[in-house]
């Protein structure tokens, strides 16, 4: 009985250190002044090349004049520790509509309750772009509330459902 419950203690603490830079599959809405209503999502993918984690970020800007974002996302480095917090580091290709395609660092440092995360990429946005964006999450299970700026947009708050 003592290992069960060492098994799903252990078991609760891995499935609550998920940070943004790792693949999580989430579902919601987000909103920034000035551009309106996104729909957004992210999911593992269901294959790991040498066994790495990978996933995929979307966001669509449901307006006249529509955005498409994707990430596509490998974490490298899954198990860092930063200060005793639990730090993740992998590589993103940002791929966007209108057309713009990005490499760069995906970075994630949890804090208690929450993540935060970072981007970087140079790539091609009507000529040589440098991609950028920084967020925090915060987790209430099964929800997270997440605040984040970037390039595209100077504020986003988003709520996303987890599973």
């Amino acid at each position: 009985m003592k290992r069960t419950l060492a098994f799903l203690a252990l078991a609760l603490g891995l499935s609550l250190a998920q940070a943004p830079a790792y693949p999580e599959n989430t579902l919601g809405l987000g909103y920034a002044p000035g551009k309106g209503v996104y729909l957004q999502g992210s999911a593992l993918l269901p294959f790991s090349p040498l066994g790495i984690d990978t996933g995929l970020d979307l966001q669509a800007l449901l307006a006249q004049n529509p955005e498409v974002f994707a990430l596509l996302k490998a974490n490298l480095f899954p198990g860092l520790v930063l200060m005793d917090l639990y730090t993740s580091v992998g590589l993103g290709l940002d791929l966007r509509y209108p057309f713009g395609a990005h490499l760069g660092p995906v970075v994630s440092v949890e804090v208690p309750g929450g993540a935060l995360s970072g981007t970087l990429g140079l790539g091609y946005q009507n000529g040589f772009h440098l991609a950028w964006g920084a967020g925090f999450r915060l987790y209430l299970e099964p929800l997270a509330l997440e605040v984040s700026a970037s390039d595209r947009y100077p504020f986003l708050l988003s709520l996303l459902y987890l599973w």
